[in-house]
């Protein structure tokens, strides 16, 4: 993770560097928000043996520009991820498993935007993050709930058209790596090898100012 972090500041510095030559504008207006639909997937062999690796993500993203073509911004989301299953023998017993998993990611972006041709703009970036993930597992009649708050860092690219002088939509692709999952379970720390790393891919739609 830290080899992908150095690379994700790398690329905020390049592309900072950059925009100090850039044109004097800003390709998405001073400042923009967008909300975003996305397919994730998490990476972690962990997520796939239990069929929960794939999901809809719902996020909702904003920036203002701090320099020609250069943009800071937040962006806080909500993804979700579950798994039933009928009949599942434990112990000589049946039993019916609902497991779900929610993901809240927080993030600090720096994006660098440029236009690529008319209406059109590319937008590639990095931040760091801060999620909180949740599992919950109902066996029979009976809950379990454990959750964690990781950090992480992400890098991302985007294409938008612009629709009018204030519309857009596009599409945009996103990594996000996080710090290995730790739960407390009756009072005492579980570490785990697993990650909540997951690419993010869907289309936007948004407002500039």
């Amino acid at each position: 993770m830290k080899k992908i972090f150095l690379l994700s500041l790398m690329v905020v510095f390049v592309f900072t560097s950059t925009s100090l030559y850039a044109a004097e504008k800003y390709a998405l207006g001073n400042s923009n928000i967008a909300l975003k639909v996305d397919w994730i997937n998490f990476t972690e062999d962990v997520f796939g043996e239990f069929d929960l690796k794939d999901g809809i993500y719902l996020g909702l993203e904003g920036y203002y520009g701090i320099a020609p073509n250069l943009y800071l911004g937040i962006e806080a989301g909500w993804a979700d991820t579950s798994n039933d299953e009928d009949d599942v023998q434990i112990g000589g017993n049946s039993y019916d498993i609902e497991t779900d998993i929610f993901l809240v990611p927080i993030e600090l972006n720096l994006k660098y935007a440029i236009d690529v041709a008319p209406n059109w703009v590319f937008g590639i970036g990095a931040g760091v993050s801060y999620s909180w993930l949740d599992v919950d597992v109902e066996v029979g009649d009976k809950d379990a709930d454990i959750d964690d708050w990781v950090f992480g860092g992400q890098v991302f690219a985007d294409i938008t058209y612009k629709l009018s002088n204030q519309w857009f939509i596009g599409i945009d692709g996103k990594y996000q790596f996080t710090d290995d999952l730790e739960f407390e379970v009756k009072g005492e720390d579980i570490e785990t090898n697993a990650s909540a790393n997951n690419w993010r891919v869907g289309a936007h739609i948004g407002l500039m100012f």
